[in-house]
């Protein structure tokens, strides 16, 4: 049996293990953990990148398990807001996060490209004079 074919049977046997717990794809920030999806199938996760089987079994299991992201599953519908409210906060928190990195970046990159245009007439002027300024 090919490399890519025993990968293909290890995921395939794997999610039927996973449905018959009733189970869904472990999940990392929202999207399946490829990472442990491969250590609990025994192989690399560049297997889901180089396995077209691997991708389409994977893609088919989102679609029918769903995620998993490993905590407590909610009582009642009050419990899954708190926990939906919960997780859109922390969102809210890294995104808001991430923009002022955003900022920060865009400042730092006018200062750069204003330091490069003056060392641009510096260089300039140099060339044209043969001195420094």
């Amino acid at each position: 049996m090919l490399k890519g074919e025993e990968n293909a049977r290890r995921l395939r046997d794997y999610l039927v293990a996973l449905r018959e717990e009733g189970r869904g794809l472990p999940a990392r920030d929202g999207r399946p953990n490829l990472s442990s999806i491969a250590e609990a199938c025994g192989f690399d996760r560049g297997v889901f990148y180089a396995n077209q089987m691997a991708k389409i079994l994977l893609d088919e299991a989102i679609a029918e398990l769903g995620l998993d992201n490993g905590g407590p599953k909610p009582a009642d519908a009050f419990e899954e807001a708190q926990i939906r409210e919960e997780a859109k906060a922390r969102t809210d928190g890294r995104t808001k996060a991430l923009e002022e990195e955003v900022l920060r970046l865009r400042a730092e990159n006018a200062q750069l490209k204003s330091e490069n245009e003056r060392m641009r007439a510096i260089r300039a002027l140099m060339a044209e004079t043969g001195r420094t300024p």
